[in-house]
């Protein structure tokens, strides 16, 4: 499955402050690594750094490896929407598009 997730947050829990710097940028260096070790392929990772967004285009095959992927402080720090997603070429096989 695919999936896109949008997640924000506060300019207070912003990993650019001191007392998150060391923790997330660890985070970030190893999540391509954690990412496979859990079954999840990263298609894109990006952020928004004025808007305090992260998002992220995944390839797992349900949703508890997506949220094992995100692990602290990814959730713990933000607001998040974890959208299932289907290219848009396999709507016509949906149900009530027949």
């Amino acid at each position: 499955m695919m999936f896109v997730v949008t997640l924000t947050h506060t300019p207070e829990l912003c990993f650019a402050n001191d007392p998150y710097k060391e923790k997330s940028k660890r985070w970030i260096e190893n999540m391509r690594e954690s990412a496979k070790k859990i079954g999840v392929k990263i298609h894109g990772a990006y952020v928004s750094p004025n808007e305090h967004t992260f998002y992220f285009v995944l390839e797992a095959e349900n949703y508890k490896a997506v949220s094992d992927f995100l692990c602290p402080p990814m959730l713990t720090h933000h607001a998040g929407r974890v959208s299932p997603v289907i290219p848009i070429e396999e709507t016509a096989g949906l149900t009530f598009m027949k």
